[in-house]
C-alpha cells in the first residue's frame, strides 16, 4: 500500500513538473492569434511558409527559418522579414508562420 501511495504521488509530482515546461502564448485565450496583411509587399518575390505545433510541443519546428523561406522561394536578397503567430482555444494548436519578402 506504501508503494501505491509513493507512486502516486511521484507520478502526479512528475505530472506537475513537466505541465510547468509548456509555455502558452496569451491569444490562446484572448483571441485567435496575429492575421497577417498582404498589403505591405517590398521586393519581387514572396516566400510564406506555415509550421503546427500541438499542446507546444508536439510538431516539426516552431517558426520557419529565415533561410529556408528563402531558398524555397529563390529569394537571394531578403527585403523583409515576418513572423506570425495564430492559435486556437487553449493552445491545442499554434500555427507559426515566417514570410519573407525581396529579390
Amino acid at each position: 500500500m506504501k508503494k501505491l501511495v509513493f507512486m502516486v504521488v511521484a507520478i502526479t509530482a512528475l505530472c506537475f513538473l513537466a505541465a510547468a515546461c509548456v509555455s502558452v502564448p496569451a491569444s490562446a485565450f484572448f483571441g485567435p492569434g496575429n492575421y497577417y496583411s498582404d498589403t505591405v509587399t517590398v521586393g519581387e518575390k514572396r516566400g510564406e511558409i506555415t509550421s503546427r505545433i500541438y499542446f507546444g510541443i508536439f510538431g516539426k519546428e516552431t517558426y520557419p527559418s529565415v533561410e529556408r523561406v528563402a531558398k524555397e522561394n529563390g529569394i537571394t536578397k531578403i527585403a523583409t522579414v515576418e513572423h506570425y503567430v495564430k492559435s486556437s482555444a487553449f493552445a491545442i494548436w499554434s500555427d507559426y508562420t515566417t514570410i519573407v519578402t525581396g529579390q
